[in-house]
C-alpha cells in the first residue's frame, strides 16, 4: 500500500535511513568525534556555554583571533532525537583559520519534547547569541547559521519567515529535512510524534511556497545534498530552492558529486571543497 508518493512503507523507510544506506556511517561519526576531540585540544573554546535552564540549552565557542569576527552558529543533526553538539567540533578549525567565530548549539531533544520545541531551542540560542556576540569574540551584525539534516532543517527554518531571519546575515543547509509530511509517515515518526497539523509550520518549504514574491527579503541560503543521497532528499532540496527563487529569496544551489549523507557534512568542512567555499563567501564577502 503507498503511503507517501510512490513509496510504500518499507520504500519511504529506506529513504530516510541513512545508517542502513551508508554502512560505514558510525565509523564516519567515530573520525568526527575524534578531530572534535582534537579541535578542542588545539584551539581556544568555551563550552557549555548556557542559553536555557535544560543541560542541552547550551552552545559550545571557538572563538576567532579577532574580537568583532564574523560568526558561525552550527546545528548538529541527528533526525532531532540523537547526537549532540559535539558532534560538529571537528568543523571548527576551517572557520576558525578564516577568522570566523564558530558556535555550535546544542537543543533538546524529542521525544522528550516536540520538533518545535527543538525550532524554539535553536531560536532562543541563536538569540543568546546575538545578545552575547562581543562577548564571545563576534560581530552580532555577522551571525549566519549553518546545519546538517535535522540541522540542516533547522538552519533553513531559522532562515525563513518562521525563524529569526532578521538576526541573521545568511545560512546553509547541509543535507536538511525541508518537507515533514514524509518524515511524519516514515519510521521516524516513533521518535517524533508529528501530527498532520504540524508540518505546515515546521517545513521550510510550505512556508517559502506561502510567501508572495518580493513580499520581503530574506538572509541567502545556500542548499547542499550529496548527489548519492537518493531521490527524497535530492528532491527535498530542489523544491525548497525552487521555492525560495519563486517567491524571488537569494538562494544558492551546490551539489556534492559522489557525496553521501555523511561525506556531504566533510564537504562544509573542507576549504578546498566548492561547498565551503560558497559558505565562505557568503560570509567574508556577501554579495551573493
Amino acid at each position: 500500500m503507498q503511503v507517501y508518493g510512490s513509496y510504500d512503507q518499507a520504500g519511504l523507510d529506506a529513504q530516510y535511513d541513512n545508517r542502513r544506506k551508508v554502512p560505514e556511517s558510525g565509523a564516519i561519526a567515530e573520525r568526527w568525534m575524534a578531530a572534535g576531540a582534537e579541535a578542542r585540544g588545539l584551539l581556544s573554546c568555551d563550552l557549555d556555554l548556557a542559553y536555557g535552564g535544560h543541560p542541552r540549552q547550551a552552545v559550545d565557542v571557538f572563538p576567532a583571533a579577532r574580537g568583532d569576527a564574523p560568526i558561525l552558529a552550527f546545528v548538529h543533526g541527528g533526525y532531532w532525537h540523537s547526537r549532540d553538539r559535539t558532534l560538529v567540533h571537528f568543523l571548527a578549525p576551517t572557520y576558525v583559520a578564516a577568522d570566523i567565530t564558530f558556535v555550535s548549539i546544542g537543543y533538546r531533544l524529542c521525544p522528550e519534547v516536540t520538533v518545535a520545541d527543538v525550532a524554539d531551542d535553536v531560536r532562543a540560542a541563536l538569540g543568546w547569541i546575538h545578545a552575547n556576540a562581543s562577548g564571545i569574540g563576534g560581530d552580532p551584525r555577522r551571525l549566519f547559521v549553518a546545519g546538517h539534516s535535522a540541522g540542516g532543517h533547522l538552519a533553513a527554518l531559522m532562515t525563513g519567515p518562521a525563524g529569526v531571519p532578521d538576526l541573521l546575515k545568511g545560512g546553509c543547509s547541509v543535507s536538511g529535512l525541508h518537507d515533514l509530511e514524509p518524515i511524519r509517515l516514515s519510521y521516524l515518526n516513533e521518535q517524533l510524534h508529528l501530527r498532520a497539523e504540524d508540518v505546515a509550520g515546521l517545513s521550510p518549504i510550505a512556508l517559502a511556497e506561502a510567501l508572495e514574491p518580493g513580499e520581503r527579503r530574506l538572509p541567502p541560503l545556500i542548499a547542499t545534498v550529496g548527489m548519492d543521497e537518493g531521490p527524497e532528499y535530492l528532491g527535498q532540496r530542489d523544491r525548497l530552492v525552487a521555492a525560495l527563487k519563486a517567491a524571488r529569496q537569494p538562494v544558492e544551489s551546490v551539489d556534492v558529486p559522489g557525496g553521501n549523507h555523511f561525506t556531504a557534512l566533510e564537504a562544509f568542512g573542507d576549504p578546498h571543497h566548492p561547498l565551503c567555499q560558497a559558505m565562505l563567501r557568503l560570509i567574508l564577502a556577501p554579495s551573493f
